[in-house]
């Protein structure tokens, strides 16, 4: 391993991040990152087969995603600032690389037809290497998928659940990064993790007008509420309020 990435990895999330943050008590596994994969297969990438198709997951962490991706049918590899990713995703490669600073392309020896991220940008301090990297890692026809959180939706305090939150992004930066980055077509809007708001469009407005209430839910209003609500409620509540966005960036 590199020990310059160790030593950021350290300093900035300590070596346990992801068994402690990711912890499957934490944060159980469950069917969500598959039916998320199918989701932007059928909307952002027009169904397109995938028996040839290679996808890099930046920022893999436990590898919930990256073997969604795998389970229909890509090839994928993926990249972790913290070491613990590399056995959490076995059998998949993962490389421990600090985005920020070893933004060599030749660390990989091909280019991808996509390259995944999904809730990492917003942990780094100078978030354009990001996007630069991922435009020397794509094929020319090649897609690049962003989730982060919404800052006009986690401005009350979602943002700062997770300490190492640095950068947030509105609608207009994350499209603006990318196109300042290089990227020809730079799409962005906003996106409910809610598959109920993938399929029915009624629930978007279900969701807008609980946002509107505010009503408390976890782990946000710990401390300040004795409401629990069962499980799957919570999560509605949830991601009703914390709404992420999602960009879509092609180099032609």
């Amino acid at each position: 391993m590199n020990n310059n990435t160790n030593k950021v990895e350290i300093s900035k999330q300590s070596k346990s991040y992801l068994s402690e943050i990711y912890s499957t008590k934490r944060r159980p596994i469950t069917d969500y990152p598959l039916k998320l994969v199918k989701h932007l297969r059928k909307q952002y990438l027009n169904n397109e087969e995938t028996k040839e198709k290679y996808v890099l997951d930046i920022g893999c962490g436990r590898g919930d995603v990256v073997k969604a991706f795998k389970q229909i049918g890509y090839n994928v590899f993926g990249i972790d600032l913290s070491e613990e990713a590399i056995n959490l995703c076995k059998p998949i490669e993962v490389r421990q690389i600090d985005i920020e600073k070893d933004n060599d392309p030749n660390n990989f020896e091909k280019k991808f037809d996509i390259i995944f991220s999904k809730s990492l940008i917003e942990h780094l301090n100078q978030p354009i290497k990001f996007f630069e990297y991922c435009k020397k890692m794509l094929k020319e026809n090649g897609t690049l998928i962003v989730l982060t959180p919404s800052w006009v939706h986690h401005k009350f305090g979602p943002f700062y659940l997770d300490f190492t939150h640095v950068t947030p992004f509105t609608l207009h930066s994350l499209r603006d990064i990318g196109i300042l980055s290089g990227f020809k077509s730079s799409k962005v809007e906003y996106f409910y993790q809610l598959p109920l708001v993938w399929k029915y469009s009624i629930f978007k407005q279900l969701s807008k007008f609980l946002a509107f209430l505010k009503i408390p839910y976890l782990p946000m209003y710990e401390g300040l509420t004795n409401i629990k609500w069962p499980e799957e409620i919570n999560k509605y509540l949830r991601h009703s309020n914390e709404v992420m966005l999602i960009g879509i960036y092609k180099l032609k």
